[in-house]
């Protein structure tokens, strides 16, 4: 709510503009808009200590419908002027989709704070904003030749009403979309989002994290060692549907919601391994990059438990391996890429 009630100065300029020009005509509509902008402008530079560049091109966007009344009157130009707004409308919009622009700076300065996009909602609002973007390409190129072939009842029935009834499909379209992903995804699993600090900054269904989408997720990983300083790995199930049989890090799990670090690290070694009681130090974090998902790291190295006992679904078998059959089998497929990167940092701790 006390998000929604930031925003009401910016939605209030829209309502403003849009009551003005609807009773009392594009020139009016426009100083109101200007009035209403100005306002909101030098609040939050009072406020926020901040020139709210947003709010200028909204108030000047606003404007152009009066300043075009002003300067065209009768004939064909008359008959154009909406798709010369809509032009600029285009223009604005395609300016947002294929920029780099982040799109948090769009959202009025006391908000930005508040609304923190992680760059999966980045992407996903740019993806939404292009196929708009799209669609007002669409009707702007029909408003045009309306203007220039059809009857004036037929072209001002496709400048305004279909105009509405169009962007009213659209969003139609995406909340049903939303709805039936929602429904897809609350029998899933879901995994927290991170940044490379380990912050929390959201949270995504473990297929969308595991989807190419490169949606940063924080996972535990657990050496075990003997005296004999021979490293335990184990063998991934064949029903896997990643790497299925190769030969990985002895633990390695994802860290659940709301869950701790140290805590999902005892969950997945009972689940993978059935060690109940074990002690493990830290040793320290990376960021595992592959085709299909993005993962942050918390490695950590044991020496001490009580016992493996490999009863799931998720592992096949697993052996200690010495540092020579390691470096005979690297590259040859035999085990996971993530292993094979982890080892070299590994072999740090092991010499000490």
């Amino acid at each position: 709510m006390n998000k929604f009630i930031k925003l009401l100065p910016s939605l209030l300029l829209i309502a403003v503009y849009l009551i003005a020009d609807e009773f009392f005509g594009p020139v009016t509509g426009a100083i109101c808009a200007l009035i209403s902008g100005t306002g909101e402008f030098l609040y939050t530079r009072i406020r926020y200590k901040e020139n709210d560049r947003m709010v200028l091109l909204t108030t000047l966007f606003f404007c152009i419908p009066g300043l075009l009344s002003v300067w065209i009157h009768g004939g064909i130009w008359e008959k154009l002027q909406p798709g010369i707004i809509e032009t600029f409308l285009c223009v604005l919009t395609g300016i947002f989709v294929f920029s780099r622009t982040d799109l948090s700076a769009t959202l009025p300065a006391s908000c930005r704070q508040d609304f923190r996009l992680t760059p999966g909602q980045q992407k996903a609002m740019r993806n939404t904003m292009k196929a708009l973007f799209f669609l007002l390409c669409l009707h702007t190129t029909g408003v045009f030749l309306s203007a220039l072939l059809l009857p004036d009842a037929a072209a001002s029935f496709i400048s305004g009403p279909l105009l509405y009834l169009l962007i009213g499909l659209f969003f139609l379209s995406l909340f049903v979309r939303n709805r039936r992903l929602a429904r897809k995804y609350a029998k899933e699993e879901w995994l927290p989002l991170v940044d490379e600090k380990g912050n929390i900054t959201g949270q995504a269904p473990r297929s969308l994290c595991h989807s190419g989408s490169k949606l940063l997720h924080p996972v535990v990983h657990l050496h075990i060692t003997n005296s004999a300083h021979e490293i335990f790995l184990q063998k991934r199930s064949m029903k896997k549907d990643l790497l299925p049989g190769r030969w990985d890090t002895a633990v390695g799990g994802h860290i659940g919601v709301n869950e701790k670090t140290e805590e999902a690290l005892k969950r997945e070694t009972f689940e993978e391994l059935g060690i109940t009681a074990f002690e493990a130090r830290p040793l320290g974090s990376y960021i595992w990059e592959s085709p299909r998902e993005k993962e942050l790291v918390f490695s950590f190295l044991c020496t001490r438990y009580d016992r493996i006992r490999i009863d799931n679904d998720e592992v096949d078998e697993g052996r200690f391996w010495s540092r020579e059959e390691i470096e005979k089998n690297i590259g040859q497929s035999c085990f996971t890429p993530n292993f094979e990167h982890e080892y070299h940092a590994l072999l740090k701790h092991l010499c000490h």
